[in-house]
């Protein structure tokens, strides 16, 4: 049986309204996620820069310290000593070590002696028939202000200047100290009674007393 063109028309009609009504929501949806869309803008994602790692530069290294530094540092204080001499005077030293307050840096000692007869009929210089000015003058101690160089096992010094004088007349020129055990330094010293003309050295273990 053949429709009719009204027939034709209404069949036509009424499968555009089932795809209307079958597509309709999904059309529906597409347009509203496209207006959310551009109503409301989905932010864009902005990445942070990924922290930057310094390497810390480690400070240079401490330059050593000098030789006199050094020895200053092992030797540095306040020794002293006694003993017996050979011309039978019972002498007493007494020397501190450090550092100048002046730059550069020097190494400094200053030295103390002073003697007193012991053995007036052994050889020694005696106090008998003497007056006691002369005592007071003979036993007054004797200073002296060194300057100093570090020595393999010791130090080296020379003599700046001297306060005071010698008993016998023998002016302080030079000291060398050098270690002996522990706690201990073996001083021996050089004097003269005039230029060019020496007196017997000396020498005398020296303790610390503190540092």
């Amino acid at each position: 049986m053949q429709l009719t063109d009204k027939q034709k028309k209404a069949a036509w009609i009424v499968g555009a309204v089932i795809l209307i009504v079958h597509f309709l929501p999904n059309i529906l949806g597409a347009v509203e996620r496209t207006y959310f869309s551009f109503v409301h803008p989905v932010p864009a994602v902005v990445q942070k820069p990924s922290p930057v790692h310094v390497t810390p530069v480690a400070p240079p290294p401490a330059p050593p310290p000098s030789p006199e530094a050094a020895a200053a540092s092992k030797y540095g204080g306040i020794w002293g000593g006694n003993a017996l001499m050979p011309d039978q005077n019972r002498c007493t030293i007494k020397l501190e070590i450090r550092l100048s307050d002046d730059l550069p840096k020097k190494l400094k000692g200053y030295e103390s002696k002073s003697c007193f007869p012991v053995q007036p009929f052994a050889g020694g210089k005696g106090v008998r028939g003497q007056t006691i000015e002369k005592i007071v003058r003979d036993t007054a101690p004797v200073s002296a202000v060194m300057t100093g160089s570090p020595v393999e096992g010791g130090m080296k010094f020379t003599v700046d200047s001297l306060i005071g004088t010698p008993y016998d007349g023998c002016r302080l020129v030079g000291m060398t100290l050098t270690d002996f055990g522990k706690g201990q330094l073996q001083a021996e010293w050089e004097s003269q009674s005039a230029p060019q003309t020496p007196c017997p050295a000396g020498n005398m273990l020296l303790q610390k007393a503190r540092g």
